[in-house]
């Protein structure tokens, strides 16, 4: 099987794609269940297929995605999730619908927030037209995930919390707001971090904008400023997760200190 990277003349026409909604956020019940649909138009010049299968994921500690086989995670919800195709072609100008049906079974030992991701991934078929056992190489060219979530409906509290500010063992001068979502939903935050020198001048960094599911913990991580003057300072770093619920803080003593290159 011939493996094909996704070229520049191809992705032009990739952009006229679409795919929308790109999230699903079911809220349901014990025993309860729905479909949603999901709309996929070819706006490119060229016929284009696509395969639609179900992951698992977890956002790490960093923020990254990490993926796994469907159904093998604790926070898993591809097995409640049916869809009505799994193979669409469309033509230039076509477009479609892809229904995705939740089922939540009816006894459940914890209702709680449940996650899983699906992949809408274009494919080509090629044929070797001199080749007589006329053999098929499939090669990736775009790949897009819709983000589907269960939330049952009691399943509502909030909570987040500062863990720590600690230097990032990887990066010289930057330091890490640890977080942790103490909560039962995901929720969408905010982190900031602010320097105070011993002089009384103050330095506000750039805040980050982030999810966490719950349970998480999260690393945010913040340079200092390379113009910042070496030497000690009080940090204090924010977290923010909206309206709902408290400003969560800490300060910590962080320092400035040249870097040395070396070849």
């Amino acid at each position: 099987m011939a493996i094909c990277l996704l070229c520049f003349s191809y992705s032009t026409n990739a952009q006229n794609l679409g795919v929308y909604p790109t999230t699903l956020d079911f809220k349901l019940s014990q025993g309860q269940g729905e479909a949603q649909v999901i709309n996929l138009s070819n706006g490119s010049n060229e016929k284009v297929q696509f395969r639609v299968y179900l992951n698992d994921w977890i956002r790490d500690s960093l923020g990254g995605h990490a993926y796994y086989s469907p159904d093998s995670i604790s926070r898993s919800c591809a097995g409640w999730l049916t869809l009505d195709k799994t193979f669409i072609e469309l033509q230039p100008g076509e477009s479609t619908q892809l229904t995705v049906r939740m089922q939540v079974p009816a006894t459940l030992d914890t209702p709680e927030m449940k996650w899983a991701m699906l992949f809408i991934e274009t494919i080509e078929e090629n044929t070797a037209k001199n080749d007589k056992n006329a053999q098929a190489s499939v090669r990736n060219l775009l790949r897009i995930g819709v983000h589907v979530y269960e939330t049952p409906p009691n399943v509502t509290e909030k909570g987040i919390s500062v863990l720590d500010i600690k230097a990032n063992p990887d990066i010289p001068n930057a330091y890490d707001l640890v977080c942790k979502n103490t909560g039962q939903v995901m929720i969408e935050c905010k982190a900031s971090m602010s320097l105070n020198a011993a002089d009384g001048e103050e330095t506000k960094l750039d805040y980050i904008e982030f999810p966490m599911f719950p349970g998480q913990i999260r690393y945010v991580t913040f340079e200092l400023p390379k113009n910042l003057p070496n030497g000690e300072y009080n940090a204090l770093g924010v977290l923010d997760a909206g309206e709902d619920l408290s400003l969560e803080a800490m300060e910590a003593t962080v320092s400035m200190k040249s870097v040395v290159e070396t070849e």
